[in-house]
């Protein structure tokens, strides 16, 4: 059961980034104010934190500028769990998930963490908090009327639109 949470907190890290350069996102600090900050704003039963050795698991798989994460276990909004990341490097993290192409949807930032929501209600729930969606399609556009601002890394942005989110 430990490994099958290590191997889900590893494939989060991989889908995460985080972009310090956007003026009033949210900050968290550390994982413990990473997990105040969803549990107030999800309604978290308990935070789950990784343990050191599954953060070095992470970085030994090539994900770069992360200090620390965890779960948001049985969250009052909305089904499933949300998987959280505090960064210490961003444009590190950045460029390490932005290599990965399958794991890009509807990721969502602050300042210095990152979290994957589990549901479409707690994707309306961070972005009411002040969250974005990290977006590195090629070619991205967002509607007017969406707020778009570039990432720390070429060809990523930070914005408010979701074309998946309902």
């Amino acid at each position: 059961m430990r490994h099958h949470r290590t191997l889900a907190i590893v494939g989060t890290l991989f889908a995460l980034a985080s972009v310090s350069a956007c003026g009033g996102l949210p900050s968290a600090g550390s994982p413990q104010e990473a997990g105040n900050f969803l549990t107030g704003t999800l309604g978290c039963e308990r935070i789950d934190f990784a343990s050191p050795r599954e953060v070095q698991q992470a970085q030994a798989m090539g994900m770069r500028g992360i200090n620390g994460g965890g779960e948001c276990d049985e969250p009052a909004r909305g089904d499933g769990d949300a998987d959280f990341l505090t960064i210490e490097d961003m444009e590190a993290f950045q460029t390490a998930v932005k290599a990965d192409e399958d794991e890009q949807d509807d990721l969502m930032i602050g300042d210095d963490f990152a979290v994957d929501p589990g549901s479409d209600d707690q994707r309306r729930e961070l972005l009411n908090a002040g969250l974005l969606f990290l977006n590195c399609t090629p070619d991205f556009k967002a509607p007017s009327g969406s707020t778009v601002e570039d990432g720390e890394v070429e060809g990523c942005a930070t914005t408010d639109y979701s074309e998946d989110l309902d």
